[in-house]
């Protein structure tokens, strides 16, 4: 939850050419590490070019800056605050000031290099837990804050970046901790935003920590791939298929009422082509400006110059790689970055809105149990892969989970859960019988007896584990266009099922239910009856087979539009992701490639466009029907405003 004492940006200020979006401002900005060179030793915080740097910045198109305090720099002993050091803070703050950046000021990080918080006088006491480093980091805190608390070059203050909050070993403990300085603050500084820079995905995957209820006393959230989450969740290549959605996964697992920016864009070691860091972050910066982000920052401004040595490592802290080489010259992401601010700042949030998500994904609350539960381990990767079914479908789709309001969607995909509360089925069944569709793929293990109510079958039983996947359709057409099919992929569990008021849209080889439908109430209930999307996360995401993967999006796509949650413009490429911007007298559509080999997508929208133009500018093309195909590269984007035929008599009418 949001805290309106905190809400207001106060005395900040924001460039005439900042991009926006539905939700107002949308910043690029990037962190600013303080050392950039592993030969460099602490104390050299921040003795760079910065004046040059921030000057780079600017002309780059780029809003935001985060900076670092080191603790150790400006409090060298006890209560004793170094003046040079401040001094080289003073510096960042006026070269901010000079270039019109805005900087977001993170009091207490880990770089591994920079030894930031790591005190000399602190005697190997946790900063996190120990009240008397609390003290002292309150004390720090509120001495900056105090000093630049009518700044206007400072947006925000920043209490932690993610590599910090990994040591947390307890929900109870971070938020305490969150409280304390976020309280230190507000004392001094009544109005600027208070942010925490974590995840709440990764942080929970790499701790064991749920940061959700430290973060609701921020005013602003953020999404963060990590290295390790992305081997977790979709290890391989970068510049195509499951791995180009994680971060659009993880954004939308982030929403809540907060503000959410996609942090730390950028690849997380040495060891791509600069072709392919600048495609990769080409891919994120779109996928964050269709999917509701509020913001973007970029990972490094420079490339870290690193020791020779063999083998190269991959950086725990992720810090090595920049939108500039080692001697300051502009890479090839960097003209990625500029040329998605032109565009983005054409999609004007006084015409345009980007069009309702009524699909969601769910994440169970099982996913949030200790080992031994599995779930944690599972779960999230199943759930990608709904969302990325769902996207190939072109459904608008976003990410909730278990306990959430469920009033504002149409259909809801709950891939694989082992068990689901007893409050949930609860509002299963109040979902589907006021008009919702479900869509539940079997988990394995007992089945809960609501399944019989809401779904109209009887579960007789797990089958156990098969090396391959049948499908025989019984009902064409009932679910889009599903095909029969035999597949050899691993299905760790199947349901044995006999309907009971259900109807059978498709059997596997032995003519037991794979897919049922059961209207329940005014809605529907779909069944799967093995973990499909589990089976395709477990495997090899890279090497699905076609018709498996088919199958899911098909049925996704079938039950999303007979709900009323389907795409309003349909694509013939599952491999591209659209968002639809809604405007009063012409549309904007984004067209984004989630594969690394030149496409072509051809688009149908409900009326009849009369010609579509670079959102950018230039001569519209006359299209005067209501499909058009729309070239694109490897990794590629493009942005279009459509202008629709009037209809007789001069008016022009949307659908409903």
């Amino acid at each position: 939850m949001a805290h309106a004492e905190g809400a207001s940006r106060g005395d900040a200020t924001h460039r005439p050419d900042e991009v926006t979006t539905r939700e107002g401002v949308f910043p690029i900005g990037v962190d600013h590490y303080p050392l950039d060179a592993e030969r460099q030793g602490y104390d050299e915080w921040y003795t760079g070019d910065i004046d040059a740097d921030f000057a780079a910045m600017a002309e780059a198109r780029l809003s935001r800056v985060r900076v670092f305090v080191s603790w150790r720099c400006l409090e060298p002993q006890v209560g004793q605050y170094d003046e040079e050091m401040a001094e080289r803070l003073e510096n960042l703050v006026a070269a901010a000031r000079a270039h019109g950046l805005q900087l977001i000021v993170c009091f207490f990080a880990d770089d591994r290099l920079a030894e930031l918080s790591a005190v000399p006088w602190g005697r190997h006491r946790d900063p996190r837990t120990d009240d008397y480093l609390i003290a002292r980091e309150v004390a720090l805190a509120q001495r900056i804050v105090n000093r630049y608390r009518l700044e206007p070059a400072i947006y925000a203050w920043d209490l932690a970046n993610e590599a910090f909050c990994t040591g947390f070993t307890s929900e109870e403990a971070f938020e305490r901790w969150v409280i304390t300085l976020r309280e230190a603050i507000r004392e001094v500084d009544p109005t600027r935003p208070i942010l925490l820079g974590v995840d709440p995905e990764t942080l929970l995957r790499a701790s064991g920590v749920d940061p959700r209820p430290a973060i609701d006393f921020s005013e602003g959230a953020s999404s963060h791939l990590t290295a390790s989450y992305r081997a977790y969740a979709a290890e391989g290549p970068l510049t195509s298929g499951p791995s180009t959605y994680v971060d659009g996964f993880l954004l939308r697992a982030a929403s809540s009422d907060l503000p959410v920016t996609v942090d730390g864009v950028g690849v997380h070691s040495l060891d791509f082509s600069a072709a392919e860091e600048a495609a990769y972050v080409r891919t994120v910066l779109y996928s964050a400006l269709m999917n509701r982000a509020s913001g973007v920052m970029l990972r490094r401004w420079r490339d870290l110059e690193t020791e020779k040595r063999e083998p190269y490592f991959q950086d725990p802290y992720e810090v090595l790689v920049g939108m500039v080489d080692v001697a300051g010259e502009p890479k090839p992401v960097l003209d990625e970055v500029r040329a998605f601010a032109r565009v983005a700042v054409r999609i004007d949030p006084e015409r345009y809105a980007l069009a309702p998500e009524r699909a969601a994904v769910v994440i169970p609350a099982e996913r949030y149990e200790p080992l031994p539960s599995l779930a944690g381990l599972y779960d999230p990767r199943s759930c990608l892969q709904s969302y990325i079914a769902a996207k190939e479908a072109h459904v608008p789709v976003t990410v909730v989970r278990e306990g959430d309001p469920l009033g504002g969607y149409h259909a809801l995909f709950i891939p694989s859960p082992v068990r689901l509360t007893a409050s949930m089925w609860k509002d299963l069944a109040v979902f589907v019988q006021g008009g919702g569709s479900v869509v539940l793929s079997y988990g394995g293990g007992d089945a809960d007896p609501a399944v019989r109510e809401i779904f109209g079958v009887q579960f007789l039983g797990d089958a156990g584990p098969t090396g391959v996947m049948s499908c025989r359709v019984a009902q064409p057409g009932v679910l889009g266009g599903i095909a029969s099919f035999d597949a050899r992929t691993v299905l760790p569990h199947h349901a044995l099922l006999a309907a009971s008021g259900a109807m059978v849209v498709a059997t596997d080889a032995k003519g037991n239910p794979l897919v049922t439908v059961h209207q329940y109430g005014q809605g529907k209930a779909v069944l799967l009856a093995a973990p499909v999307e589990r089976a395709i996360a477990q495997n090899d995401p890279w090497a699905a087979p076609t018709a498996v993967r088919h199958f899911v999006r098909e049925v996704y796509g079938s039950v999303a539009r007979a709900a009323g949650a389907g795409a309003m413009v349909e694509c013939d490429r599952p491999d591209v992701e659209l968002a639809h911007f809604l405007g009063e007298d012409d549309d904007i559509l984004v067209v984004l490639s989630h594969n690394a080999e030149k496409v072509t997508a051809t688009v149908t929208f409900e009326r009849v466009v009369s010609t579509v133009s670079d959102v950018r500018g230039g001569t519209p093309s006359s299209v005067g029907g209501k499909t058009f195909g729309i070239p694109l590269h490897g990794n590629g984007a493009v942005t279009v405003r459509v202008a629709y035929r009037q209809q007789s008599g001069g008016v022009d009418v949307r659908p409903a």
